[in-house]
């Protein structure tokens, strides 16, 4: 059994070099499917977490009327931090709010000077709303819209990232199509030229087969060895795939870096994180695509 598997190995790797071109190719067109999945999960990666991160800085920001009642505002407060759909909520003191605005302009003395003309404190009591999920904000601004919020609410302000998640989302989707028309497409390529490899590999060993049949051997035995081949196209294609992949990341990590750093991501390090699930994935798919069109081939092309 041992020395039959050698020799599978053995003739696998023969046919391999000797179709060396024919087999740069299949492997090209191989890397290319791959890059196109690989292309398709760093960006559905990088836009799951633009989402993520979009979705945590979204809040409603809720302004007193200076005329409100320090009673009616922590009944407010209390009855907004009662709301299931909210998740957390801070209030801002109009005098912690004033002294945080100075510190944060002490070196602007055109805001200072301004605020010295003013008089008081122009700042009202602030509540901010940070709700569960969000689609639960609509639900949190009909209860700041009911009238009897109004009365002491002097208005509200919701910074509308909804809008910029589903523009997002949509964009994201669009890759995502494309992505996976073009994933299609080389898969495709890759089934013909693997298919065309073997019939090649099958036409110039055909007198070697005829040998071996007329010695007695299995089917399963003329076969192994174009199967063999056929994995050995997905490994080398796979292992190509992932040096291109690490250093297109590498080059384009200044890029990266500048436009992803808001988000607090690393595309290197999310790969490296799911390095085994992610190619052992696709080493199973383009091992099991290969073997397939391969054993089409062996059992169209070979009359065994």
């Amino acid at each position: 059994m041992n020395y039959s598997l050698l020799r599978i190995l053995k003739f696998a790797f023969q046919d391999f070099y000797r179709n060396f071109w024919l087999s740069l190719v299949t492997i090209t067109v191989l890397v290319l499917a791959l890059l196109s999945v690989n292309v398709l999960i760093s960006l559905n990666a990088i836009s799951d977490n633009i989402v993520s991160a979009v979705k945590e800085k979204v809040d409603i920001s809720v302004f007193f009327q200076k005329s409100a009642s320090a009673a009616a505002i922590n009944n407010f407060v209390e009855k907004i931090k009662a709301m299931s759909e909210v998740k957390t909520t801070v209030f801002i003191a109009k005098d912690q709010a004033l002294e945080t605005f100075k510190v944060k302009h002490e070196d602007d003395p055109v805001i200072m000077e301004a605020l010295k003309e003013v008089g008081g404190n122009p700042l009202s009591d602030t509540l901010i709303i940070k709700a569960q999920n969000s689609e639960d904000y609509n639900k949190i601004l009909s209860v700041l819209s009911a009238a009897e919020s109004l009365k002491i609410i002097k208005y509200q302000n919701y910074t509308d990232h909804q809008k910029i998640i589903e523009r997002v989302n949509a964009l994201s989707g669009k890759v995502e199509k494309v992505g996976l028309g073009l994933t299609v497409l080389f898969a495709l390529i890759a089934v013909l030229i693997v298919f065309n490899a073997i019939r090649v590999t099958i036409y110039t060993h055909r007198e070697e087969i005829a040998v071996m049949r007329l010695v007695g051997a299995s089917n399963s035995f003329i076969r192994a060895p174009f199967l063999v081949e056929a994995i050995f196209y997905a490994a080398f294609a796979v292992a190509l795939s992932i040096a291109v992949l690490y250093g297109l990341i590498m080059l384009s990590g200044p890029y990266l870096s500048s436009f992803l750093e808001t988000y607090n991501f690393n595309l290197a390090h999310y790969f490296s994180q799911n390095f085994v699930q992610v190619f052992s994935a696709e080493l199973a798919a383009a091992a099991l695509l290969n073997v397939i069109s391969s054993g089409i081939a062996v059992g169209r092309y070979l009359k065994v």
